[in-house]
């Protein structure tokens, strides 16, 4: 029964999320390993938390995918949203692709964009793209064929195959396989000018930006200022645990127990919140309520980080139990160790995406916890009041 109704309470919370924007049926699913084989078509939007996800079959709306290994190898109709460890997508896709993991690899073909972020990113020689790409990570290879425009941020990049419009890259290090053709322009930032091989194809115009201090420095400019940020978020995570202690407990016990729901829900709500709130903006009554939502929203991407850096102080200094009083120690320790990692400027926007996802998962998950009822027999009461 238990459970039964902490599955219930999270089928309430996904269904508020996108009350506003959908009135479609959504499938919720969790489980260790989810398959869906070839010759299977998954009609709803699907939603999957998991270990491992393989999609052999068709999907005719949208996907939701969090699992530490995400394997896309059908047909997707509608779009696609991934978050996990390693991503191979080697698909067939109609819709706009977002994946979010340590190694993701494109071999399939794309008909929307792509926007792909993580340590590795590669897009395979088999890969057909026909619309843009985005890539945000450390080391980036592109050897297949785009049709669209090419924007990457990376520390390393490798571009081969075919480019059919412009390319934007900046980076540290930037190597052109030979062979490689590229119908327009080819637009960079890096440290060392870039010398073609004779045997590459450019449409356009080789232009070099003179910009290489954000790609050359390894820590952001203005660490003091860095730092000084982190103590107004340890300033404001005191009051917050003050004001708010069964929140904050609740929150931090979301994260300690339901990782893979708190990832799962702050993926979603990340992008679908401010559409809902901006989708109300069109409706009679609903400007009020979508002020309410984004601010709402702003407030819990501030307290995700509160809320995780509690987390990661009190597993090192070994706080099983949260108490509203012992909570400025292990809220320092981790806020400390936050700010010092995301002061590189290569780990910086990775961190911060992950630390905001599962602190807005947990916050979401704890916010619509419903409080536990003690009920005491009245040998209970008397003992706990013996003078009565």
């Amino acid at each position: 029964m238990k459970r039964e109704t902490g599955n219930l309470k999270f089928r309430f919370l996904i269904g508020a999320l996108f009350v506003a924007t959908s009135v479609q049926a959504v499938e919720f699913v969790q489980a260790e390993q989810f398959v869906s084989p070839e010759g299977e078509t998954l009609s709803e939007e699907i939603w999957i938390s998991a270990q491992t996800i393989t999609i052999d079959g068709d999907t005719s709306n949208d996907l939701f995918a969090v699992a530490s290994a995400i394997d896309l190898n059908g047909t997707f109709h509608g779009d696609i949203w991934g978050c996990g460890k390693t991503i191979r997508s080697a698909g067939i896709f109609r819709n706009d692709v977002r994946l979010a993991a340590r190694t993701a690899q494109i071999s399939g073909t794309l008909h929307g964009s792509l926007v792909a972020a993580g340590t590795t990113v590669k897009i395979e020689r088999t890969a057909i793209l026909y619309n843009d790409l985005l890539c945000l990570g450390e080391n980036v290879i592109t050897e297949g064929s785009i049709a669209g425009d090419v924007r990457i941020v990376a520390q390393r990049v490798t571009l081969g195959g075919q480019i059919k419009g412009d390319a934007f890259v900046t980076a540290q290090e930037i190597v052109v396989l030979p062979n490689t053709i590229i119908n327009g322009n080819l637009i960079y930032t890096a440290p060392k000018e870039l010398v073609l091989s004779p045997s590459v194809m450019l449409g356009g115009t080789l232009t070099r930006k003179l910009n290489p201090a954000p790609v050359k420095n390894i820590l952001k400019p203005n660490l003091v200022g860095h730092f000084l940020f982190g103590l107004a978020a340890l300033v404001t995570g005191l009051v917050f645990n003050g004001l708010f202690p069964r929140y904050a407990g609740g929150s931090l016990n979301a994260l300690r127990t339901s990782r893979g729901r708190s990832m799962l829900i702050g993926f979603v709500s990340l992008f679908m919140l401010p559409v809902t709130a901006f989708l109300l903006l069109f409706t009679f009554v609903g400007t009020p309520l979508s002020m309410l939502i984004f601010l709402f929203y702003l407030i819990l991407l501030y307290l995700s980080k509160i809320v995780v850096a509690l987390a990661i102080g009190s597993a090192i200094l070994r706080r099983k139990e949260f108490s509203k009083q012992k909570v400025a120690a292990p809220l320092a320790l981790g806020l400390l160790i936050i700010y010092a990692l995301t002061s590189f400027v290569a780990a910086s926007m990775v961190l911060n995406i992950l630390i905001t996802i599962l602190g807005l998962g947990a916050l979401l998950l704890a916010l619509f916890k419903k409080p536990v009822l003690v009920v005491q027999t009245p040998d209970a009461i008397n003992e706990t009041n013996p003078g009565e």
